[in-house]
């Protein structure tokens, strides 16, 4: 327990106030509740040696005001609770999808993002929900033995004992079972995030099962990943059954117990009605505190299960970055570069430089690396990387690429990737309204790309919302777009990957010739098969 508060101590300091004010109110409502007993017992005593009624109201006026203001009191907390849980759940998912941004991109195409995803939101709101309840509920259920304890030795000095015997029954069952708890629940919960990744498999990749016809196919898929689901809740459900089952017999055997214990008392004159029932109650409350720290040893090797899963995901390895601030690029300088995926040799001591002035060809068949070539350049492997990327001489591991890539990059995809968001948020990757200049240029690039028409159908223009997949606009259409995102940048350096492979003719045309036009201060470099590698003549060319 103490490495999950550890680990998620500086996401606690944020909201130490409200925390400490959320714990503060629960322990206003639990010494109500510690009260409420003795005003209950101490009536019904009262009533047995009473004449008439009269005394009733003040009994009755403090147990309604103990109540109410234990209500209100609680409204409060469950607010606070609902801030807490949310605010800091989000923080620390956030903070885990910053390490997922931030890995090598050969981390992170390791793992299937579906179950990335669920996996990280689940475990960190489970690791905040554990850390919030457990400071208020130790605290209120150890201020629960306390005095429930006190008061039952000043009571009955053999209930009390009885009970202490309990509690040290509960912490030796829960010793011997908590690995197996621990397992069932790591278990289960890994089977859990991958069959939410194979259920999100359905849904994303709809249009292949459509085209291919692989509903069955796709079904029997999530089949395989929900017996093995199934068959691990069963083995979770057993073992949690095995543990509140020794629970429920500890209760129900202490409880006879007590009714005989006391039912004898009474009988014997040595015990009033209600002190019986104050002692009843505080009874109940103590073991319902005990039975709460017997419980927790469950929920604790449940949440070390979340917490080692993203302590796991802490170690991803992450892309090296460096510090250095650059304002422009010059040139690119490749030096004796080498790259593998694994053992596959993608390329060998290649030498290339590219410059301002002319459009730079990487040409190549299919699978040669082209793409990969301009990942490298980009600074996205440069973990696994030999050889050197110079930027205006300057070695790319002393440059913080990241920087780069968002300042003096404009990059088009050879698949271009499209939010599900409106066409000027795809356009200009922001919702902010554009500068004159800017503006002015956007219109421009509008009508190199021939989008105007294209624009104008759209039933909100350029506040059209593009839908997942980018399934309401041709693929002409998304390369344009991609082209003219990159364009809008107004780099230093523009890459563009095949991007007329679905152009029409005019288009290309016009793209060639705004290529033309600004070529003069810009580095650019475009990626071409090689049976389109004449679409520019008299350019530098470098074969793969």
């Amino acid at each position: 327990m103490g490495k999950i508060f550890s680990f998620c101590k500086s996401y606690l300091l944020i909201y130490k106030w409200s925390l400490f004010l959320y714990i503060s109110l629960n322990i206003v409502v639990s010494i109500s509740s510690l009260v409420s007993p003795y005003v209950i017992g101490d009536f019904m005593d009262q009533l047995l040696s009473a004449n008439d009624m009269s005394f009733a109201a003040f009994y009755f006026i403090l147990f309604v005001s103990i109540n109410l203001i234990s209500i209100l009191i609680s409204y409060i907390a469950s607010m606070l609770y609902i801030k807490l849980q949310n605010r800091l759940g989000y923080a620390l998912n956030c903070d885990f999808i910053k390490i997922i941004q931030n890995s090598t991109i050969g981390a992170i195409e390791s793992h299937d993002t579906a179950y990335l995803n669920q996996r990280i939101n689940n475990d960190s709101n489970a690791l905040i929900i554990f850390c919030i309840s457990i400071v208020q509920s130790i605290i209120i259920n150890t201020i629960v033995v306390i005095v429930s304890l006190c008061l039952l030795f000043s009571f009955h000095l053999i209930l009390a004992s009885i009970l202490l015997f309990v509690a040290l029954l509960y912490f030796i069952f829960y010793t011997l079972y908590k690995k197996k708890l621990y397992k069932v629940n790591h278990v289960y919960q890994e089977s859990q995030s991958f069959f939410f990744g194979k259920l999100h498999e359905q849904l994303f990749n709809i249009k292949i099962i459509k085209l291919h016809g692989l509903y069955s196919q796709f079904i029997e898929r999530l089949n395989q990943s929900f017996l093995p689901l199934l068959n691990n809740a069963f083995k979770r459900q057993r073992s949690s059954f095995i543990f509140g089952s020794f629970d429920q017999l500890v209760l129900i055997t202490v409880q006879v117990v007590l009714l005989l214990l006391g039912g004898s008392e009474i009988i014997a004159g040595r015990l009033t009605i209600g002190r019986f029932v104050i002692i009843l109650s505080y009874f109940n409350m103590m073991l319902g505190a005990v039975r709460y720290f017997f419980s927790m040893g469950e929920t604790i090797q449940s949440n070390m299960v979340s917490y080692n899963r993203l302590k796991t995901l802490s170690y991803t390895k992450q892309e090296s970055n460096g510090m250095r601030l650059i304002n422009k690029i010059d040139s690119i300088e490749l030096k004796h570069l080498s790259f593998s995926y694994g053992e596959n040799l993608i390329f060998h001591d290649l030498n290339a430089t590219f410059k301002k002035g002319c459009i730079n060809f990487i040409r190549g068949s299919n699978g040669s690396g082209k793409s990969t070539l301009i990942d490298i350049i980009l600074g996205l492997h440069t973990n696994n990387l030999r050889g050197e990327i110079l930027y205006n001489g300057i070695s790319i591991k002393n440059i913080d690429m990241r920087d780069s890539r968002r300042r003096l990059f404009g990059v088009s995809e050879q698949e271009p990737t499209l939010l599900p968001d409106t066409l000027f948020y795809n356009i200009c990757l922001e919702d902010s309204s554009l500068s004159k200049e800017r503006l002015s240029l956007l219109n421009k690039l509008i009508s190199v790309l021939h989008l105007e028409e294209f624009i104008q159908s759209l039933p909100s223009q350029l506040l059209t919302t593009i839908n997942d997949h980018s399934s309401n606009i041709s693929g002409g259409e998304k390369q344009k777009i991609a082209i003219l995102r990159a364009l809008l940048k107004n780099p230093g350096v523009v890459i563009l990957d095949e991007p007329t492979s679905a152009l029409d003719d005019n288009s290309r045309e016009s793209l060639k010739q705004y290529l033309y036009e600004i070529k003069d201060d810009k580095i650019i470099i475009i990626i071409t098969h090689e049976k389109e590698s004449e679409l520019i003549n008299n350019e530098p060319v470098f074969t793969l």
